[in-house]
């Protein structure tokens, strides 16, 4: 950055510090971004924010500053606890030391506002376009996840309540205090949700809680829902539903485990806990699944495709089916009381009228907002459609932000 013309010196101050010189890179471009801010001509590492004027608009001008020189966030309000350039120089340090894990994606780091952080959905995997991103005021600081060991970096997990201890770790590490705002797209909205029911056990404010089109995945959680809506069925029409939906859940099984058998000899679905312990099973799986990239419900085409294959290895591929194996087996009991906004898909807005529905027992202070007709459309990050609603819903003042 220019330097202003015309500096004030230093001697016609009255500042209770004497000069303390920098002594590191850091140090030295911190007083620098003082230096042309405050027009004094030299500012020691010791010398107080306040003693030398600072306001708002300054402290916003050097959190501006650092991000652009340093790329790291630093949050305009840390300086009325860390008023001097030492102080910030060693918050700095420590950011720049600290490796966020390789399942974190820091889509947009810069700016002040309550950081969100989202949720793949069964893929494991987030690929947010251009224009999904730029629905996102720019001091928003955006970060997503993928999958646990897609890089090979970890072991995969395979329960879906470790991979949200995983990603809290990450939050804790971004921004230890908070509050934050979670979203969770399709299945991955149940990791969202453990996240929050970790997070509220501890005592920590959590700013929105959004899920984008939640998925209930066949097996656990969708059989105990088909029990409760056999159980409470009532009328002939009501009976026929059921009967027809035990029917079908029965082709389904068939129908993969047939197909598993024809490839192998194995008769086994590959979605069962232990298909992947078999060794053809394993094998073919991997060979399915390899050069297609399979979101919730379809087939996704990525534009860069130098990203797609970078990720499609047989790690990550390995990581995405004990994901999806994560998924099957997840239950849960437990409830949260927190306001939840719901952006659904027309199609899943019909599935929440039913008081069964395992999302309004687990989340029964739900806000629904229907947005697109089909699931792809409603969890898309080629477009703009939830991420705009997420914006908007984070613009919204929430009782920890008003207090923040």
């Amino acid at each position: 950055m220019s330097a202003p013309s015309h500096l004030m010196a230093r001697d016609l101050l009255d500042l209770p510090s004497d000069y303390s010189a920098p002594r590191t890179n850091v140090e030295n471009l911190l007083a620098t971004i003082w230096s042309d801010i405050f027009e004094i001509d030299t500012i020691g590492i010791d010398d107080d924010f306040f003693d030398l004027g600072g306001d708002s608009v300054k402290a916003t001008r050097i959190s501006a500053e650092i991000d652009k020189e340093l790329g790291i966030q630093f949050k305009s309000g840390q300086i009325v606890e860390r008023p001097t350039i030492r102080e910030i120089a060693e918050i700095l340090e420590d950011s720049a030391k600290r490796e966020l894990p390789s399942h974190m994606l820091p889509l947009r780091t810069g700016g002040d506002r309550v950081p969100l952080f989202i949720v793949h959905g069964a893929a494991g995997f987030l690929f947010p376009s251009a224009k999904y991103m730029s629905a996102f005021h720019d001091d928003q600081p955006v970060y997503g996840f993928q999958v646990p060991g897609f890089d090979g970096q970890m072991e995969p997990l395979e329960r879906v309540e470790d991979i949200a201890d995983q990603y809290l770790e990450a939050v804790l590490a971004v921004e230890p205090d908070g509050p934050w705002h979670l979203a969770g797209m399709c299945s991955g909205g149940w990791i969202t949700f453990e996240m929050a029911r970790k997070l509220k056990a501890m005592g920590k404010p959590l700013g929105r809680i959004i899920i984008i089109d939640p998925y209930i995945e066949r097996g656990r959680m969708r059989d105990q829902f088909e029990k409760r809506r056999r159980a409470y069925a009532r009328g002939p029409v009501s009976i026929i539903g059921s009967a027809l939906s035990r029917l079908k859940l029965a082709k389904f099984r068939y129908t993969h485990r047939r197909k598993v058998f024809k490839a192998t000899g194995h008769w086994i679905s590959e979605t069962n806990d232990h298909a992947l312990d078999i060794p053809e099973v394993r094998d073919w799986i991997l060979a399915q699944r390899r050069g297609t990239t399979t979101s919730e419900g379809g087939t996704e085409t990525y534009a860069n495709e130098n990203e797609l294959a970078k990720h499609k290895t047989d790690g990550a591929i390995l990581a995405s089916e004990k994901l999806k194996r994560a998924f099957h087996r997840y239950t849960t009991e437990a409830s949260i009381d927190d306001h939840v906004d719901i952006i659904a898909s027309e199609f899943l807005s019909r599935k929440l009228k039913n008081p069964h529905h395992p999302v309004r027992l687990a989340m029964p202070n739900h806000n629904v907002i229907v947005a697109g007709k089909r699931h792809l459309d409603t969890v898309s990050t080629s477009t703009s459609l939830n991420s705009e609603i997420m914006q908007r819903l984070m613009d919204e003042p929430t009782s920890v932000q008003a207090a923040r």
